[in-house]
This record gives C-alpha cells, structure tokens and sequence, in this order.
C-alpha cells in the first residue's frame, strides 16, 4: 500500500515537473524566407522600422523580428560585408550604442539551412530593466538575414529554448533565388543584344 502511494505521488510529481513543449507555426514572409515560431506569438507593426517580420507577446514579455537586407542593395551604397563584417558593424552595434551595460557574446559560427550563420546573445538594461536577447545573423548568396528575439531577464531560462529554436530555423525560399538568377539572365540577354551590328 505504501509502495502505491509513493510510486502516485512520484508520478504526479514527474507529470507537474514536465513543461508542456511550445507549438511552433510556420510563417512565410513575402517569398522570400519562412520562419517557425512560438504559435504563442502574434503579428504586430511596432517593434522596427525596417523588420520585414514582426511577433510579440506583450502578456508574456517576448517579441521577435527578422530584419532582411538584399546584397544587392548594399552593393548600390558601396557596402562590401562578409559575415563578421556586417554583424561587427551593422547587427550588434546598435547593442553598444543603446542598451545601459549591453554586453554582445562572442558569436559562435553555424550553419543556418545551408548558410553561413553567427549566433549572440546580448544582455544589459533598457529603461531600468534587465533585458537577455537572442541575435542570429544568417549570409545567403543574396541577402543577410538578422533574426532578434528578446524578453526580461528574469525570463530568460522560461523562453531561453524557444529563442534559441527561433534564431536557428530561418529557410531562405528558393523563389528569390530563381527570381534574381531570372532577372541577371534578362540583363545579360539584353546587355547582349544591345551590342553594335555591322
């Protein structure tokens, strides 16, 4: 009888320890890359001007976003960025300039779908509160991806899994890819046929 009750309360004990696993959602933005997410998560319009991917959960204090930049574009300013480059001066420079105390990891090296990636984490204060921040910056042949999520410190270890999972499932849709090599082949032909006959 005494071996039934210890083996219940052990069981119940082992059931109300175990987190219940997070739901991710997959979420396709303008064919050009897709994302899964916490389906605890929400769209929203407000975290950055230049996010083309924007989540939150403002009852939970976690948000998230993924900031896209075309080399194409870059090249037109005469940015030259590889990998270290651009998140050294462009992703977590921000970081030092805003954040009371931010301190920015050493990004560890990682393959992102296929890419070359660095993953960070950040901490430091905003307004008064202890912040922890989750940075993935992801080179493909035609872009650079920087995905950002963040919450409270004191959440840190509640959302740490999460955060990690949603810096490290970025997929580059190949529709660009075929888009960009459509268009260079149209240059080409065109660059081509523009030439002088005699």
């Amino acid at each position: 009888m005494i071996r039934k009750l210890l083996l219940s309360v052990a069981l119940l004990s082992m059931i109300s320890s175990c987190k219940k696993e997070t739901a991710f959602k997959e979420v396709k933005v303008n064919d050009r890359y897709a994302i899964s997410i916490p389906d605890y998560l929400q769209p929203c319009v407000d975290l950055h001007a230049d996010a083309s991917f924007q989540y939150q959960n403002t009852d939970k204090d976690i948000y998230a976003f993924v900031i896209d930049e075309r080399k194409k574009t870059m090249e037109s300013y005469d940015l030259d960025y590889d990998i270290n480059l651009y998140f050294k001066n462009i992703a977590s420079q921000p970081f030092h300039e805003t954040i009371k105390n931010g301190k920015v990891s050493p990004p560890q090296k990682e393959k992102i779908d296929g890419h070359e990636a660095l993953v960070s984490e950040i901490t430091g204060s905003v307004d008064g509160i202890e912040v922890y921040y989750r940075m993935g910056v992801i080179e493909t042949p035609y872009a650079f991806y920087q995905i950002l999520t963040w919450t409270r410190a004191d959440k840190k270890e509640e959302f740490q899994p999460d955060m990690n999972m949603n810096c490290r499932n970025l997929k580059h849709l190949l529709q660009e890819a075929i888009m960009i090599q459509q268009i260079q082949l149209l240059q080409n032909k065109k660059a081509s046929c523009s030439g002088s006959f005699f």
